[in-house]
């Protein structure tokens, strides 16, 4: 039981930081911003 927990916990929190960083990324007002977003998440992984 505590096993399937944690693996909920880790799929949730895997969840909110993708929909996080699409959020980041999304934010961009061109192409090149776009990429050096890209860039800075990859940098920071």
């Amino acid at each position: 039981m505590i096993a399937y927990l944690l693996i909920k916990l880790s799929d949730w929190i895997e969840h909110a930081e993708q929909d996080r960083r699409d959020a980041y990324i999304a934010m961009a007002k061109d192409l090149a911003e776009i990429e050096r977003r890209m860039v800075h998440l990859d940098a920071n992984a």
